[in-house]
């Protein structure tokens, strides 16, 4: 597909044409319940969910867009003190927590949906629990640190393959400079094409990044027209206040081959940025923002090995 036919107009019709239908459609997700923590979740290396409250999600978060293929899948877990998440919650003489506590604690469940299109909760298979050391014992290892991370493995069977960001250059590699500057002029660019309202252009920005979304997660038409209609209408928001670079950090996933810039994970930063793209702005009168996630790499197959002349792209 040539992203130069792009459009607009025409960028739902093209991302159909790269969906399948197959006889069975299997989904994985991941059901989370977490104590004391607050959490990010990477599956493959790749960002599929944050938690920054106390609050337990109920459903399960679907994780085939970072299944690239069949075969051994990872699943990492970043676990965060809660701060003053009770304080907030239960009032001002709770404590504030600025690490983990012993009693800190996440289970995993790797859910399997066997077919997708005929889903029934009945059918769901859960594939592997994962609960981390010292879950009943209130002897948690990471008790006491402001960080802690875990990584898991699990076998995935899916029916399609999609070649995502698995051939991009390892940007860790690349002179840390002239990276920082490719990325800077990427965002830039985008901040143009939003504050132009090019939505010809950001549709050949996302076209990649959703028909593998699309594939992977068996999406019909309306789906489809949903996802494209919504990001062509953010595109289309008058009166975007883009707000300043700074405090951002240089962050990299799936194993270097991609990157961008994004706002700490920490407890060290507004709570309102917390995670989010370095690139965002407000609209509606400044009642609203909007992070566009730009998740950066570089096809091997274009590039010389000169670094000046690093061309990256949004993600497939």
């Amino acid at each position: 597909m040539q992203i130069k036919e792009i459009t607009a107009n025409n960028i739902i019709e093209k991302i159909q044409e790269q969906v399948k239908g197959y006889p069975q459609e299997p989904m994985y997700l991941l059901r989370i319940n977490q104590e004391y923590c607050t959490y990010e979740v990477l599956v493959n290396d790749f960002p599929v969910y944050e938690n920054y409250d106390l609050g337990v999600s109920a459903t399960g978060t679907k994780i085939n867009r970072a299944i690239l293929k069949s075969g051994e899948q990872t699943v990492t877990l970043r676990m965060y003190p809660i701060g003053n998440l009770e304080q907030e919650a239960y009032g001002d003489e709770m404590p504030y927590y600025k690490t983990l506590k012993g009693g800190s604690s996440m289970r995993i469940e790797v859910i399997k949906v066997p077919d997708w299109k005929n889903y029934d909760i009945a059918a769901e298979e859960i594939i592997k629990v994962v609960t981390t050391e010292g879950f009943d014992t209130n002897k948690f290892p990471g008790a006491g640190l402001p960080y802690y991370e875990f990584t898991f493995p699990f076998i995935a069977e899916v029916p399609y393959e999609n070649e995502g960001w698995s051939n991009g250059v390892d940007l860790r590699k690349v002179d840390t400079t002239i990276l920082r500057k490719k990325i800077w002029s990427y965002f830039k660019s985008e901040q143009k094409i939003l504050e132009n309202k090019d939505v010809d252009s950001d549709a050949k920005a996302y076209f990649n990044l959703f028909a593998r979304e699309a594939k992977s997660e068996y999406w019909d038409k309306e789906k489809t027209e949903r996802v494209c209609n919504e990001r062509l209408d953010i595109t289309k928001i008058k009166d975007k206040e883009f707000q300043p670079f700074k405090n951002y950090e240089l962050v990299f996933y799936g194993e270097g081959k991609i990157a961008t810039f994004k706002h700490s994970s920490g407890l060290d930063i507004d709570s309102r940025l917390r995670g989010t793209s370095a690139l965002y702005f407000l609209y509606d009168d400044q009642s609203m923002a909007y992070f566009p996630g730009l998740y950066l790499y570089m096809d091997k197959d274009k590039y010389n090995d000169k670094e000046e002349e690093l061309q990256l792209e949004m993600i497939k």
